[in-house]
């Protein structure tokens, strides 16, 4: 059995595969074998970034990260469903994902895990928002003429998100409540099949991540309008927040989370803890990080559990808020 650890994400992912220092590897269940950090999302995003940056580091030298090819037979059966909310990638490796954390055990009736009692937390590694992306076509180039403009149009316009459930939902259907319009739900596998669904017109707008919304803005296809959180990025100072933007309290943001398997003796706990602050601590990686608009924590797995704790607690009123049920 392969040690591995998960990288928790709201967005996409992949899987990578990191062999640890011999030093480092001692005390570890099957020293000097590989750890994987496992993404149970659709590849291809911010999280595919980030996972290979992180192994890369921890990794002897440069890292070694496993042929895709390899890795697609073990994840066939979750990327044909796109990650299902990232529940596919648990059962498979028996791990844990942000989204599961705060937002499944609030989707779904029945879960056959605990979100914090079944998962050892090793780190928040940071806080992730998305910005709000619409679409060049609509006559609005902030949140208050998108909204005028929906008023307008009722059911006429349709606002996607990488997975039903997620963050990008969530913060479609609070700028809906908060604004009083009407715009429709429009969900896909991934971030990947939402950035093309954006390009193309299939939806006028999302809540997606910096990193991919730009590309968008890049190519023409979108103005970035507000950012979903309580402060403006580094690496977008000239976006406003949602507040700002006139929707006070109409956002909900997530990040990335590590966690271990269920049980791991706290010395194990305490090594990976200060193994993987040290990388994101690095200034390439906060840099990077910085970049796709993020900020890194790095907190300790305590601050990690009161934060999942805030999460839930805070996702999980909106959610029963507005009624969503994904079962």
């Amino acid at each position: 059995m392969i040690f591995s650890l998960r990288l928790i994400t709201s967005a996409l992912a992949a899987c990578a595969c990191l062999q640890l220092s011999s030093a480092m590897a001692q005390g570890f269940p099957n020293p000097g074998k590989p750890i994987r950090i496992v993404v149970p999302f659709p590849p291809g995003g911010t999280s595919d970034i980030h996972a290979r940056q992180v192994a890369s580091k921890l990794g002897p030298g440069s890292g070694r990260i496993r042929d895709r090819r390899e890795q697609a037979r073990r994840l066939d059966h979750h990327r044909r469903d796109g990650g299902g909310q990232g529940r596919t990638g648990r059962s498979h490796f028996a791990l844990h994902a942000f989204a599961d954390c705060c937002v499944n055990p609030h989707l779904f009736s029945k879960l056959p895990y605990d979100p914090i009692r079944d998962f050892t937390p090793i780190t928040y590694a940071c806080n992730g928002p998305t910005v709000l992306a619409v679409s060049t076509s609509l006559p609005a180039n902030n949140v208050r003429e998108l909204i005028e403009h929906a008023r307008k149009n009722p059911g006429k316009l349709n606002f996607g998100s990488w997975s039903p459930g997620g963050t990008g939902q969530l913060n479609g259907e609070l700028l809906k409540e908060f604004a009083g319009i009407d715009i429709v739900h429009v969900p896909y596998k991934g971030s990947a099949d939402l950035v093309q669904a954006l390009a193309s017109g299939q939806v006028q707008m999302a809540f997606d991540g910096l990193f991919t919304a730009r590309t968008l803005e890049k190519a023409g296809k979108v103005k970035i309008v507000a950012i979903a959180d309580d402060k403006r990025a580094v690496a977008a100072p000239g976006v406003p927040t949602m507040a700002e933007a006139g929707a006070p309290g109409a956002y909900v943001s997530g990040g990335y989370h590590f966690f271990g398997p269920a049980n791991l003796p706290r010395a194990i706990v305490a090594r990976l803890n200060a193994e993987l602050v040290k990388v994101l601590r690095m200034q390439d990686v906060d840099e990077m990080y910085t970049s796709t608009g993020m900020e890194v924590v790095a907190s300790t797995p305590e601050e990690q559990v009161v934060i999942l704790r805030t999460q839930s607690e805070r996702q999980g009123s909106i959610i029963r808020k507005l009624g969503i049920k994904l079962d």
